[in-house]
């Protein structure tokens, strides 16, 4: 088998950060863990917001992202949910297109964020199939015309690991390395926020989330650089 080289255009390349919120009734809200179904007609997704990374221009040591940056999606300024998502399916394959279309489809566009393949993705595509956006079949092929990179599970090696049994990070540690002075609190708040009507303060604090998976994003590349460093080092005193 011959494996051809694939010369990666960095400027034709996307990552797409990204967080999604959803509202979860009271009578369906468990305890601990993720109480969001896609197929509870009872819950809603609220929408996200999406920030879509040219590496050549957005992750640079001297790239300024700023919230001007991210686009939002949220179902309020929509005519449903179903018009919500068909929005956020247009993004996702307006950028699957631009890069396949600059590397004959052997290069896929990233999706990134904090936990996102235990949630934000795979929900993603059941609602795509929901609201038959897609059938079980070209909610599969599309999935798969991605690549995921979740910050949760980036960020383990750069931490100390006592024990053979790695888990993906919380994103409270992940904050907590990157970000000490930044204080999320828990995702549930949101569902208070919208009962409150508070749709701005959903806005932001997703928006500030998206930004803050950026910076994470970089400075965990940072890290690994720096690693790197300290291998190139020690062999060189071999």
């Amino acid at each position: 088998m011959i494996l051809k080289y694939v010369r990666i255009k960095s400027g034709k390349c996307r990552v797409i950060f990204f967080d999604l919120e959803f509202y979860v009734p009271l009578k369906g809200r468990d305890k601990e863990g993720f109480s969001y179904n896609p197929w509870d007609k009872s819950s809603k997704l609220l929408g996200g917001s999406f920030l879509i990374a040219n590496p050549d221009k957005d992750l640079t040591d001297k790239s300024k992202v700023t919230k001007r940056d991210v686009e939002s999606l949220w179902l309020w300024n929509h005519n449903s949910e179903r018009d919500l998502l068909e929005k956020i399916y247009k993004l996702l394959k307006d950028s699957y297109d631009l890069v396949c279309k600059a590397h004959d489809g052997k290069v896929s566009p990233i999706l990134c964020g904090i936990g996102i393949s235990s949630s934000d993705v795979p929900v993603l595509f059941e609602l795509f199939k929901r609201y038959k956006l897609l059938s079980n079949s070209e909610a599969f092929y599309f999935q798969n015309k991605f690549r995921i990179i979740d910050i949760s599970q980036l960020a383990i090696a750069s931490f100390n690991n006592n024990s053979n049994f790695i888990y993906p990070k919380q994103k409270s540690y992940i904050m907590q390395k990157y970000l000490p002075e930044k204080k999320f609190e828990s995702g549930r708040v949101v569902w208070d926020l919208y009962e409150a009507q508070d749709k701005s303060g959903i806005e932001e604090r997703v928006i500030d989330e998206v930004l803050c998976t950026h910076y994470c994003y970089m400075k965990i590349i940072n890290d690994f650089r720096y690693f790197k460093r300290l291998e190139r080092n020690q062999k060189s005193k071999k």
